[in-house]
Protein backbone atom coordinates (compact mmCIF):
# COMPACT_ATOMS: atom_id res chain seq x y z
CA UNK A 1 0.00 0.00 0.00
CA UNK A 2 2.86 2.47 0.63
CA UNK A 3 4.26 1.71 -2.79
CA UNK A 4 1.18 2.40 -4.32
CA UNK A 5 0.39 5.66 -2.66
CA UNK A 6 4.28 7.17 -2.91
CA UNK A 7 3.37 6.24 -7.30
CA UNK A 8 0.46 8.53 -6.46
CA UNK A 9 2.11 11.52 -4.83
CA UNK A 10 4.76 11.27 -7.07
CA UNK A 11 2.04 11.40 -10.02
CA UNK A 12 0.70 14.72 -8.34
CA UNK A 13 4.16 16.35 -7.33
CA UNK A 14 3.73 18.38 -10.79
CA UNK A 15 0.73 19.65 -9.58
CA UNK A 16 1.34 20.81 -6.51
CA UNK A 17 4.87 22.06 -7.69
CA UNK A 18 2.65 24.62 -9.89
CA UNK A 19 0.90 26.30 -6.92
CA UNK A 20 2.12 29.22 -5.16
CA UNK A 21 1.07 31.30 -1.95
CA UNK A 22 2.54 31.93 1.21
CA UNK A 23 1.12 29.27 3.25
CA UNK A 24 0.55 25.63 2.60
CA UNK A 25 -1.07 22.96 4.40
CA UNK A 26 -0.22 19.27 3.65
CA UNK A 27 -2.11 16.13 5.32
CA UNK A 28 -0.54 12.78 4.20
CA UNK A 29 -0.75 9.58 5.54
CA UNK A 30 2.51 8.47 7.03
CA UNK A 31 5.46 11.22 8.06
CA UNK A 32 8.49 8.98 5.67
CA UNK A 33 9.82 11.15 2.62
CA UNK A 34 8.32 9.26 -0.05
CA UNK A 35 5.04 11.26 0.93
CA UNK A 36 7.25 14.85 1.25
CA UNK A 37 6.21 16.89 -2.43
CA UNK A 38 8.60 19.89 -3.49
CA UNK A 39 6.69 23.15 -2.86
CA UNK A 40 9.32 25.89 -4.77
CA UNK A 41 6.35 28.57 -5.12
CA UNK A 42 5.41 28.07 -1.52
CA UNK A 43 7.35 30.05 1.47
CA UNK A 44 6.05 28.61 4.68
CA UNK A 45 4.59 25.02 4.73
CA UNK A 46 2.53 23.18 7.75
CA UNK A 47 2.95 19.09 7.27
CA UNK A 48 0.37 17.16 8.94
CA UNK A 49 -0.14 13.56 9.55
CA UNK A 50 -2.50 10.82 10.99
CA UNK A 51 -1.36 9.59 14.43
CA UNK A 52 -4.10 7.46 16.50
CA UNK A 53 -7.39 9.51 15.01
CA UNK A 54 -5.95 12.63 15.42
CA UNK A 55 -3.18 14.62 12.93
CA UNK A 56 0.54 15.22 14.24
CA UNK A 57 3.32 16.84 12.90
CA UNK A 58 3.91 20.62 12.95
CA UNK A 59 0.92 20.66 15.20
CA UNK A 60 -0.72 18.35 17.01
CA UNK A 61 -5.02 18.93 17.01
CA UNK A 62 -8.17 17.23 15.58
CA UNK A 63 -8.81 16.86 11.76
CA UNK A 64 -12.24 18.99 12.48
CA UNK A 65 -10.41 21.86 15.02
CA UNK A 66 -7.46 22.85 13.41
CA UNK A 67 -5.93 26.11 15.00
CA UNK A 68 -5.39 27.98 12.13
CA UNK A 69 -6.85 31.22 10.50
CA UNK A 70 -9.49 32.00 8.48
CA UNK A 71 -8.46 32.16 4.43
CA UNK A 72 -4.76 32.00 5.29
CA UNK A 73 -3.71 29.29 2.98
CA UNK A 74 -3.07 29.42 -0.59
CA UNK A 75 -2.19 25.73 -1.14
CA UNK A 76 -4.33 22.65 1.00
CA UNK A 77 -3.14 19.25 -0.32
CA UNK A 78 -5.10 16.11 1.06
CA UNK A 79 -3.32 13.21 0.68
CA UNK A 80 -5.81 9.85 1.23
CA UNK A 81 -7.07 11.86 4.18
CA UNK A 82 -10.59 11.31 3.84
CA UNK A 83 -10.25 7.27 3.52
CA UNK A 84 -9.16 7.36 7.05
CA UNK A 85 -11.08 10.37 8.23
CA UNK A 86 -13.76 10.10 10.93
CA UNK A 87 -15.84 12.83 9.45
CA UNK A 88 -15.11 13.73 6.03
CA UNK A 89 -17.38 16.42 5.44
CA UNK A 90 -16.26 17.81 8.84
CA UNK A 91 -12.12 17.51 7.69
CA UNK A 92 -13.69 19.02 4.31
CA UNK A 93 -14.87 22.14 6.22
CA UNK A 94 -12.36 23.01 7.95
CA UNK A 95 -9.96 23.11 4.36
CA UNK A 96 -12.92 25.09 2.58
CA UNK A 97 -12.55 27.74 5.76
CA UNK A 98 -8.74 27.87 5.60
CA UNK A 99 -8.31 29.01 1.76
CA UNK A 100 -7.29 32.45 0.56
CA UNK A 101 -10.00 33.98 -2.12
CA UNK A 102 -8.39 31.46 -5.24
CA UNK A 103 -6.96 29.40 -2.91
CA UNK A 104 -6.15 25.64 -4.66
CA UNK A 105 -7.33 22.49 -2.78
CA UNK A 106 -5.80 19.21 -4.27
CA UNK A 107 -7.24 15.80 -3.19
CA UNK A 108 -5.35 12.85 -3.85
CA UNK A 109 -7.92 9.77 -3.23
CA UNK A 110 -8.13 6.06 -3.58
CA UNK A 111 -10.11 5.21 -6.92
CA UNK A 112 -12.62 2.77 -6.10
CA UNK A 113 -13.33 1.79 -9.79
CA UNK A 114 -9.37 0.42 -10.01
CA UNK A 115 -8.56 -3.23 -9.64
CA UNK A 116 -6.27 -1.84 -6.88
CA UNK A 117 -9.22 -1.53 -4.05
CA UNK A 118 -8.38 -5.25 -3.75
CA UNK A 119 -5.50 -4.54 -1.30
CA UNK A 120 -7.67 -2.17 0.64
CA UNK A 121 -10.83 -3.86 0.47
CA UNK A 122 -10.67 -5.43 3.98
CA UNK A 123 -9.04 -3.20 5.95
CA UNK A 124 -11.80 -0.24 7.07
CA UNK A 125 -10.43 2.37 4.59
CA UNK A 126 -13.58 4.25 3.15
CA UNK A 127 -12.64 5.25 -0.96
CA UNK A 128 -14.52 8.48 -2.18
CA UNK A 129 -14.99 8.58 -5.60
CA UNK A 130 -14.07 11.62 -7.76
CA UNK A 131 -17.67 12.61 -8.50
CA UNK A 132 -18.41 12.00 -4.50
CA UNK A 133 -15.74 14.02 -3.72
CA UNK A 134 -16.38 16.87 -6.17
CA UNK A 135 -20.15 16.74 -4.95
CA UNK A 136 -18.96 17.30 -1.28
CA UNK A 137 -16.73 20.12 -2.48
CA UNK A 138 -19.41 21.92 -4.41
CA UNK A 139 -21.69 21.69 -1.16
CA UNK A 140 -19.65 23.66 0.95
CA UNK A 141 -18.88 26.58 -1.96
CA UNK A 142 -15.94 25.30 -3.92
CA UNK A 143 -15.41 25.51 -7.14
CA UNK A 144 -14.28 21.73 -8.54
CA UNK A 145 -12.20 22.61 -11.60
CA UNK A 146 -11.57 19.17 -12.64
CA UNK A 147 -9.42 16.01 -11.60
CA UNK A 148 -7.48 13.02 -13.65
CA UNK A 149 -6.38 9.90 -12.56
CA UNK A 150 -3.06 8.86 -11.65
CA UNK A 151 -1.06 6.29 -9.69
CA UNK A 152 -0.58 2.69 -10.54
CA UNK A 153 -1.94 0.66 -13.14
CA UNK A 154 -3.60 -2.97 -13.20
CA UNK A 155 -1.57 -5.31 -15.74
CA UNK A 156 -1.78 -9.04 -16.62
CA UNK A 157 -4.37 -11.36 -16.50
CA UNK A 158 -6.61 -12.60 -14.75
CA UNK A 159 -4.29 -15.40 -13.14
CA UNK A 160 -1.56 -13.74 -12.74
CA UNK A 161 -2.87 -9.97 -11.80
CA UNK A 162 -0.28 -7.67 -9.77
CA UNK A 163 -0.06 -3.74 -9.24
CA UNK A 164 2.07 -2.46 -11.52
CA UNK A 165 3.63 0.29 -9.27
CA UNK A 166 6.40 1.60 -11.76
CA UNK A 167 4.46 0.78 -14.93
CA UNK A 168 3.68 3.22 -18.23
CA UNK A 169 1.56 5.80 -17.23
CA UNK A 170 -1.41 5.83 -18.84
CA UNK A 171 -2.86 9.64 -18.36
CA UNK A 172 -7.00 9.37 -18.06
CA UNK A 173 -7.64 5.94 -17.34
CA UNK A 174 -10.27 5.53 -15.16
CA UNK A 175 -8.44 2.05 -13.78
CA UNK A 176 -5.47 3.80 -12.22
CA UNK A 177 -5.44 3.30 -8.62
CA UNK A 178 -5.64 6.95 -7.47
CA UNK A 179 -7.33 10.32 -9.06
CA UNK A 180 -6.26 14.21 -7.97
CA UNK A 181 -9.10 16.08 -8.05
CA UNK A 182 -8.75 20.30 -7.97
CA UNK A 183 -10.71 22.94 -6.39
CA UNK A 184 -10.27 26.71 -5.81
CA UNK A 185 -12.13 29.03 -3.49
CA UNK A 186 -13.88 31.78 -5.75
CA UNK A 187 -15.00 34.33 -3.82
CA UNK A 188 -17.36 37.28 -5.43
CA UNK A 189 -16.11 40.33 -5.97
CA UNK A 190 -17.39 43.73 -4.36
CA UNK A 191 -19.46 46.01 -6.41
CA UNK A 192 -18.21 48.98 -7.61
CA UNK A 193 -19.23 52.07 -5.77
CA UNK A 194 -21.60 54.33 -7.88
CA UNK A 195 -19.26 57.84 -8.37
CA UNK A 196 -20.88 61.07 -7.91
CA UNK A 197 -19.18 64.13 -9.63
CA UNK A 198 -18.10 66.70 -7.35
CA UNK A 199 -19.59 70.69 -7.89
CA UNK A 200 -16.70 72.74 -8.74
CA UNK A 201 -16.46 75.52 -6.43
CA UNK A 202 -14.42 78.70 -5.72
CA UNK A 203 -13.16 81.13 -3.71
CA UNK A 204 -14.87 81.09 -0.52
CA UNK A 205 -17.13 77.86 -1.21
CA UNK A 206 -18.71 80.09 -4.06
CA UNK A 207 -20.64 77.81 -6.49
CA UNK A 208 -19.34 78.52 -9.53
CA UNK A 209 -21.00 80.69 -12.32
CA UNK A 210 -23.05 78.39 -14.75
CA UNK A 211 -22.65 79.23 -18.21
CA UNK A 212 -26.80 80.17 -18.35
CA UNK A 213 -26.78 82.61 -15.81
CA UNK A 214 -27.61 86.02 -16.59
CA UNK A 215 -25.01 88.58 -17.16
CA UNK A 216 -26.42 91.08 -14.65
CA UNK A 217 -26.56 88.26 -12.13
CA UNK A 218 -23.11 87.82 -12.77
CA UNK A 219 -21.68 91.25 -12.49
CA UNK A 220 -25.03 93.46 -9.98
CA UNK A 221 -24.96 96.58 -10.94
CA UNK A 222 -24.60 98.54 -7.55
Amino acid sequence: MRGLLRRACRDAAPDVARCSGFYGLFVQPHADDGFRLPTPNIHTRIDLRREQGRLDGDLRCDEILLPLTDGSFALVFLGCALETSRDAVGLMAECARLLEPEGTLLVLGLNPLSPARLRWAFTGLRAWSPEATAALLAGLGLEVVGWRYLGARWSGDAGTASIDVAGTQVHGSPLRSAFLLQARRRDAGMMPLRTIPQRLRVGGGAPAASARTPHALRHPRR
